[in-house]
């Protein structure tokens, strides 16, 4: 995206404005000029640090002063045109119309800064007041942020871009020391895609695995599911493959760890799974095993495990082979690149791009 002129951000507490303008500006401005009508700049400049935003000499930071609305702004329009910053964020201009006279007089602001300067300005805001001074921004992000007991997954719904692409919603997450992470739609083609094959029944079924897809191993309990991931796991580490398994319900480390597989128990938090195999795949691992969504179907819901596939599929793309064991595909097959049944020591490749698909494989 490249957000030129006005730029607003808007969405409820906590689903990230501050986080995601900052995260903008400082890839993209050599020099920005911050106004805060709720934080301090030592505590601004230490929780971006944290996210990993250091703004360093880059930063004019104003604490916005408890004065008459108009005095403030003429002043304000003043500074930012002797600093020249590159970017001007109000943030949150909920709080600047609190001030008093109303939206005449941003628009006057923003007028005058964009005009005389050439600055873009980046406008956060609550719904209620999003919808009174979305007339005059360029571009328009509404944030989705739906808190569940197992986490959340914001979202970034781009409704206006001036002169690009919109219409569109890319999910994302926050994490310390790596701040706004997109999981957008790789647009790398599908001869990207590179088989790794695994040396046992898989390969005979499915062709082995394939990184940048998203695999599912299906069927009943007691089929077998958990024996034949950990064993594919355990097959390419013999190959010298990178991989890991996790585990977000129970039962599955014992026998990971008995097959010297490295797994890691995960509580049932979407957003730490997320980040996790954001790392992994940025580490270069070759496979992924993910055991325990059934749980989170059962307790949450359909909604719940469509949203977590829809970013598993996006990570998929940034390189690892993920393998996600399910009971059953009813609504979700569409998500799946691969598709591989498993009953009771057999098993058959029911959609792979290479293998025997249909035939049962015995391993």
């Amino acid at each position: 995206m490249k957000l030129r002129g006005v730029t607003l951000v808007y969405g409820p507490p906590g689903a990230g404005k501050t986080t995601l303008t900052a995260w903008y500006v400082h890839g993209n401005y050599d020099k920005v000029f911050w106004v805060s009508a709720f934080e301090d700049e030592v505590a601004f400049r230490k929780n971006m640090a944290a996210l990993g935003y250091d703004f360093g000499d880059r930063l004019v930071f104003w604490e916005a002063p408890l004065i008459e609305a108009g005095a403030f702004f003429n002043t304000l329009v003043d500074s930012v045109i002797r600093e020249r910053p590159g970017a001007l964020v109000i943030d949150s201009i909920t709080e600047f119309l609190s001030l008093g006279g109303g939206v005449d007089i941003i628009h006057n602001v923003v007028y005058r800064v964009i005009k005389q300067a050439g600055i873009d300005v980046f406008l956060t805001a609550e719904r209620e007041v999003a919808e009174k001074v979305a007339y005059i921004a360029d571009n328009v992000i509404e944030l989705v942020y739906d808190l569940k007991p197992y986490g959340a997954i914001r979202e970034m719904l781009v409704k206006k871009v001036r002169g690009g692409k919109a219409g569109y919603s890319v999910p994302f997450v926050i994490a310390e020391g790596s701040g706004v992470i997109l999981f957008e739609e790789s647009t790398a083609p599908t001869s990207a895609v590179e088989v790794v094959e695994t040396g046992w029944c898989l390969d005979a079924a499915a062709g082995g695995l394939y990184k940048g897809l998203l695999h599912s191993v299906v069927g009943p309990m007691g089929a077998g599911k958990n024996w034949f991931i950990i064993n594919t796991a355990r097959a390419l580490m013999e190959r010298g493959r990178k991989v890991r398994y996790i585990d977000m319900a129970t039962g599955g480390l014992i026998y990971a760890e008995s097959r010297g597989v490295p797994a890691l128990r995960m509580e049932m938090n979407f957003e730490e799974l997320l980040v996790t195999l954001y790392k992994l795949a940025r580490e270069g691992y070759d496979a992924v095993f993910i055991r325990g969504l059934d749980l989170v179907r059962a307790m949450y819901g359909d909604e719940s495990l469509y949203k977590v596939l829809k970013v598993l599929r996006k990570i998929a793309q940034m390189g690892p082979a993920i393998v996600v064991s399910l009971r059953d595909l009813e609504k979700f097959d569409m998500f799946f690149d691969v598709v591989i049944r498993v009953n009771k020591g057999v098993v058959q490749a029911v959609r792979a791009p290479g293998g025997k698909v249909g035939v049962d494989i015995p391993c």
